[in-house]
Protein backbone atom coordinates (compact mmCIF):
# COMPACT_ATOMS: atom_id res chain seq x y z
CA UNK A 1 0.00 0.00 0.00
CA UNK A 2 1.23 3.19 -0.63
CA UNK A 3 1.81 5.71 2.24
CA UNK A 4 0.52 9.18 1.37
CA UNK A 5 1.84 10.22 5.24
CA UNK A 6 5.32 11.19 4.17
CA UNK A 7 4.48 13.34 1.40
CA UNK A 8 1.96 15.01 3.21
CA UNK A 9 4.31 15.53 5.74
CA UNK A 10 7.18 16.87 3.97
CA UNK A 11 8.07 20.40 5.25
CA UNK A 12 6.95 23.61 3.12
CA UNK A 13 9.35 25.45 1.07
CA UNK A 14 9.85 28.32 3.53
CA UNK A 15 10.59 26.63 5.82
CA UNK A 16 13.53 24.33 4.62
CA UNK A 17 16.32 26.05 6.43
CA UNK A 18 19.48 27.33 4.42
CA UNK A 19 21.03 30.10 6.78
CA UNK A 20 23.98 28.15 7.50
CA UNK A 21 24.77 26.82 4.10
CA UNK A 22 26.75 28.34 1.16
CA UNK A 23 24.88 29.62 -1.89
CA UNK A 24 25.59 26.42 -3.73
CA UNK A 25 24.88 24.00 -1.01
CA UNK A 26 21.64 25.50 -0.69
CA UNK A 27 20.81 25.17 -4.24
CA UNK A 28 21.67 21.46 -3.84
CA UNK A 29 19.06 20.92 -0.56
CA UNK A 30 16.60 22.74 -2.34
CA UNK A 31 17.08 21.08 -5.85
CA UNK A 32 16.68 17.70 -3.88
CA UNK A 33 13.56 19.07 -2.15
CA UNK A 34 12.27 19.87 -5.57
CA UNK A 35 12.92 16.76 -6.98
CA UNK A 36 11.43 14.32 -3.89
CA UNK A 37 8.45 16.44 -4.44
CA UNK A 38 8.55 15.63 -8.25
CA UNK A 39 8.98 12.21 -7.91
CA UNK A 40 6.10 12.05 -5.06
CA UNK A 41 3.53 13.53 -7.26
CA UNK A 42 4.85 11.07 -10.04
CA UNK A 43 4.15 7.94 -7.24
CA UNK A 44 0.74 9.86 -6.52
CA UNK A 45 -0.42 10.02 -9.61
CA UNK A 46 0.74 6.06 -10.23
CA UNK A 47 -0.58 4.92 -7.18
CA UNK A 48 -3.32 7.22 -5.51
CA UNK A 49 -4.84 9.24 -8.39
CA UNK A 50 -7.92 10.17 -6.43
CA UNK A 51 -5.42 12.66 -4.43
CA UNK A 52 -4.66 15.00 -7.14
CA UNK A 53 -4.82 18.14 -5.21
CA UNK A 54 -1.77 16.49 -2.86
CA UNK A 55 0.05 15.89 -6.47
CA UNK A 56 -0.78 19.91 -7.25
CA UNK A 57 0.45 20.79 -4.17
CA UNK A 58 3.49 18.68 -4.40
CA UNK A 59 4.42 19.97 -7.79
CA UNK A 60 3.29 23.75 -7.03
CA UNK A 61 6.22 23.24 -3.83
CA UNK A 62 8.85 21.29 -5.84
CA UNK A 63 8.12 24.83 -8.65
CA UNK A 64 8.93 27.41 -5.03
CA UNK A 65 12.46 25.43 -5.01
CA UNK A 66 13.47 25.03 -8.54
CA UNK A 67 13.37 28.93 -8.02
CA UNK A 68 15.03 29.50 -4.48
CA UNK A 69 17.57 27.29 -5.74
CA UNK A 70 18.35 29.17 -9.11
CA UNK A 71 17.87 32.60 -7.13
CA UNK A 72 20.58 31.25 -4.45
CA UNK A 73 23.09 30.78 -7.53
CA UNK A 74 22.43 33.45 -9.57
CA UNK A 75 21.26 36.24 -7.00
CA UNK A 76 18.41 37.46 -9.56
CA UNK A 77 15.49 38.91 -7.97
CA UNK A 78 12.34 37.17 -7.53
CA UNK A 79 10.96 39.55 -10.12
CA UNK A 80 11.60 42.05 -12.53
CA UNK A 81 9.86 45.52 -11.09
CA UNK A 82 9.69 47.26 -14.29
CA UNK A 83 8.13 44.48 -16.44
CA UNK A 84 4.30 45.13 -17.14
CA UNK A 85 1.93 42.17 -16.98
CA UNK A 86 0.88 42.08 -20.44
CA UNK A 87 4.81 41.29 -21.45
CA UNK A 88 4.64 38.20 -18.69
CA UNK A 89 4.29 34.98 -21.64
CA UNK A 90 1.89 32.46 -20.35
CA UNK A 91 2.03 28.65 -21.26
CA UNK A 92 -1.00 27.68 -23.66
CA UNK A 93 -4.45 26.88 -22.49
CA UNK A 94 -4.96 23.26 -22.85
CA UNK A 95 -7.78 20.95 -23.46
CA UNK A 96 -10.69 23.15 -21.47
CA UNK A 97 -7.71 24.14 -18.80
CA UNK A 98 -6.80 28.05 -19.05
CA UNK A 99 -2.98 29.26 -20.00
CA UNK A 100 -1.01 30.07 -17.09
CA UNK A 101 0.81 33.15 -17.04
CA UNK A 102 4.61 32.28 -15.95
CA UNK A 103 7.15 34.90 -14.51
CA UNK A 104 8.93 35.33 -17.49
CA UNK A 105 9.08 37.61 -20.21
CA UNK A 106 7.91 36.81 -24.48
CA UNK A 107 12.14 36.31 -25.15
CA UNK A 108 11.84 33.20 -22.88
CA UNK A 109 8.49 32.17 -25.02
CA UNK A 110 10.47 29.33 -27.00
CA UNK A 111 12.26 27.91 -23.94
CA UNK A 112 9.20 28.02 -21.86
CA UNK A 113 7.51 25.94 -25.27
CA UNK A 114 10.08 23.54 -25.23
CA UNK A 115 9.85 22.39 -21.72
CA UNK A 116 5.56 22.33 -22.25
CA UNK A 117 6.17 19.99 -25.60
CA UNK A 118 9.19 17.94 -23.20
CA UNK A 119 6.10 17.71 -20.10
CA UNK A 120 3.63 17.02 -23.03
CA UNK A 121 5.76 13.88 -24.09
CA UNK A 122 6.04 12.64 -20.70
CA UNK A 123 2.56 12.62 -20.14
CA UNK A 124 1.67 11.15 -23.19
CA UNK A 125 3.46 7.98 -22.53
CA UNK A 126 6.88 7.67 -21.17
CA UNK A 127 7.91 5.25 -18.91
CA UNK A 128 10.99 7.51 -17.51
CA UNK A 129 10.97 8.76 -14.33
CA UNK A 130 9.40 12.16 -13.90
CA UNK A 131 12.47 13.74 -12.23
CA UNK A 132 14.59 12.23 -15.11
CA UNK A 133 12.55 13.61 -17.55
CA UNK A 134 13.13 16.94 -16.71
CA UNK A 135 16.64 16.71 -15.48
CA UNK A 136 18.07 15.50 -19.02
CA UNK A 137 15.44 18.40 -20.89
CA UNK A 138 16.64 20.62 -19.24
CA UNK A 139 20.40 20.24 -19.48
CA UNK A 140 19.64 21.30 -23.68
CA UNK A 141 19.69 24.66 -22.07
CA UNK A 142 21.93 27.18 -20.91
CA UNK A 143 22.48 27.07 -17.21
CA UNK A 144 20.22 30.23 -15.64
CA UNK A 145 17.41 31.83 -16.68
CA UNK A 146 17.10 29.60 -20.02
CA UNK A 147 17.31 26.44 -17.42
CA UNK A 148 14.49 28.08 -15.22
CA UNK A 149 12.36 29.16 -17.86
CA UNK A 150 12.09 25.98 -19.07
CA UNK A 151 11.63 23.86 -15.76
CA UNK A 152 8.46 26.94 -15.45
CA UNK A 153 7.21 25.43 -19.05
CA UNK A 154 7.53 21.85 -17.75
CA UNK A 155 5.69 22.21 -14.63
CA UNK A 156 2.94 24.71 -15.64
CA UNK A 157 2.05 21.86 -18.57
CA UNK A 158 2.48 19.47 -15.74
CA UNK A 159 -0.01 21.55 -13.69
CA UNK A 160 -2.65 21.91 -16.70
CA UNK A 161 -2.58 18.03 -16.56
CA UNK A 162 -3.29 18.10 -12.93
CA UNK A 163 -6.06 20.31 -12.89
CA UNK A 164 -7.73 18.96 -16.05
CA UNK A 165 -7.42 14.95 -14.21
CA UNK A 166 -8.83 16.70 -11.17
CA UNK A 167 -11.61 18.54 -13.16
CA UNK A 168 -12.45 14.65 -15.29
CA UNK A 169 -12.26 12.66 -11.76
CA UNK A 170 -14.84 15.53 -9.63
CA UNK A 171 -17.33 15.44 -12.15
CA UNK A 172 -17.03 10.99 -12.43
CA UNK A 173 -17.44 11.15 -8.40
CA UNK A 174 -20.73 13.37 -8.61
CA UNK A 175 -22.12 11.04 -11.71
CA UNK A 176 -24.39 7.76 -9.82
CA UNK A 177 -26.43 5.18 -12.19
CA UNK A 178 -30.00 4.95 -11.13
Amino acid sequence: MFDLSLLIGLPKPDSIDTASLTPEEAAVKLRQAATLRLNGAQSILLHSPQDVELAVELLDDAAVLFDKAFRYLTGIPAQRVDQQAGEYYSVPAVKGCPGIRTPWGNEFAPIIEDGVRCAQTWLDDSALPLSWALAQNRRRHRPGISQESFETGFLLRLQQALIILSETAGSRSTRFKA
